[in-house]
Formats: C-alpha cells, sequence, structure tokens
C-alpha cells in the first residue's frame, strides 16, 4: 500500500519551495514523479512557483473532471505532489486514496489546514482520516514575529476574488493565534 502525507502550514511558509525540492530531489534520484495544481489555483499558469526559490517546476492542471486514478493507472508515478491541496474536490481525494490503496505510490499534498477565518477546508476535514502521516512545517508570525504562526490572516480582500468566492494571491499573511486574534477583533 502507498502513503498519503500532507505537508501543511500557513501562507508564506515555504511549502511550494518543499514541492520543488522533493521533486527536484526524487527526478534525480531515477523516480517517476507526476506534479499537479488545482485548477482553483493557476495563478503561474501550470507552474509551481515559490517566492523562496528561483526554481520553478511544470504541473498538470486538476480541473473537477481529470481523473487522476485513471491518469495514475497509465502513467503509473512513483510518487504525486501536489500543491494547494485544499483546493482539490472530494472525488480528487477519493481517487487519491485509491491508488495507495492499489499501489505503492507516494502521494504528498501540500496546503493550508484552514482559511483565514480559522476553519478548516471542506477538503482538508474530507481528507484528513485518510492521511498516513501530517507533518507541519513550522515558521514564524509575520505580525509580531515572536511565536510560531498557525493562523492565516485576510490582509486585503478587495483584490483577485473569482466566481468561487476563492480569493488567490498576496493578501494574506501567516500569523500566531494572538496575532489572529487581535487582528479580527481590530478589523470586525
Amino acid at each position: 500500500m502507498g502513503k498519503f502525507i500532507f505537508y501543511y502550514s500557513v501562507v508564506g511558509a515555504r511549502k511550494s519551495a518543499e514541492l520543488i525540492l522533493t521533486a527536484h530531489r526524487n527526478t534525480m534520484a531515477g523516480k517517476k514523479v507526476a506534479v499537479f495544481q488545482p485548477q482553483a489555483n493557476t495563478r503561474d499558469g501550470g507552474k509551481i512557483k515559490s517566492r523562496a526559490l528561483k526554481e520553478e517546476c511544470d504541473a498538470i492542471i486538476l480541473n473537477e473532471n481529470f481523473n487522476l486514478y485513471d491518469w495514475w493507472n497509465i502513467n503509473k508515478p512513483n510518487l504525486i505532489l501536489i500543491d494547494e491541496i485544499q483546493f482539490i474536490t472530494k472525488n480528487h481525494v477519493n481517487q487519491l486514496i485509491q491508488i495507495i490503496r492499489d499501489s505503492k505510490t507516494l502521494v504528498f499534498g501540500y496546503g493550508l489546514m484552514s482559511n483565514f477565518k480559522g476553519e478548516l477546508f471542506d477538503t482538508i476535514s474530507y481528507m484528513l482520516p485518510f492521511v498516513t502521516k501530517i507533518v507541519e512545517i513550522p515558521t514564524v508570525c509575520e505580525m509580531c514575529g515572536d511565536a510560531k504562526a498557525t493562523m492565516n490572516v485576510l490582509v486585503d480582500g478587495s483584490k483577485n476574488k473569482d466566481n468561487s468566492g476563492i480569493i488567490i494571491g498576496n493578501h494574506f499573511k501567516g500569523v500566531c493565534l494572538k496575532c489572529f486574534l487581535d487582528y479580527n477583533e481590530q478589523n470586525k
């Protein structure tokens, strides 16, 4: 059986950089690596980019009709990497579960645990019982700089809102719980 590993953190915590480095290391080791990006987050046009690295990598766009299991069955990668996993569908999660059940394929999902309201993303709450391992990527609070960032705040919600209500872009900060509560209290 394969494994389903969820790497999570707040915005700006190098999740995409970790994905790019993992793809590079495994490709150099001779592994067949597949990188995916949800259609809901295609601001970089089918490329995984990170503010922490100059390198980038190509990604296959996952729209709601894309069947991961069928694609996997034809291509047989050793490793599947998914950026912004919070934006995939529950159907995609079911397909990933089927892949790890039927193979030794490793699935690494990188994303946010919760939104700027402190609520779990629907896909994340659905996915968590099936995840084999959860790995936090720690970072420091962008507001106080003193504590570990565990929450996200929306600092400018007026820009880049698409039809689904998803806000894409650099309008968020990763903050500690105290700064999250203080910021939301001051910006009611």
